[in-house]
């Protein structure tokens, strides 16, 4: 059995996609409206989560 192998995203790539500041991206990871995975000591964000963001956006007001 074959495991999917998902498109994940750096920091600085969902950061340009999403047309919002880096700095920005890590305040949404730290509140939770972004889920990440680590890989290795790199955190990384999945394609499922930007493509969320960028059609719902976040909980946040």
């Amino acid at each position: 059995m074959q495991k999917e192998i998902r498109k994940l995203y750096s920091i600085d790539s969902v950061a340009q996609a999403l047309d919002i500041s880096r700095s920005h991206v890590y305040t949404l990871m730290k509140s939770g409206d972004i889920k990440t995975v680590l890989v290795g000591c790199h955190r990384r964000i999945p394609e499922a989560e930007v493509q969320r963001i960028a059609s719902e956006g976040t909980s946040k007001k």
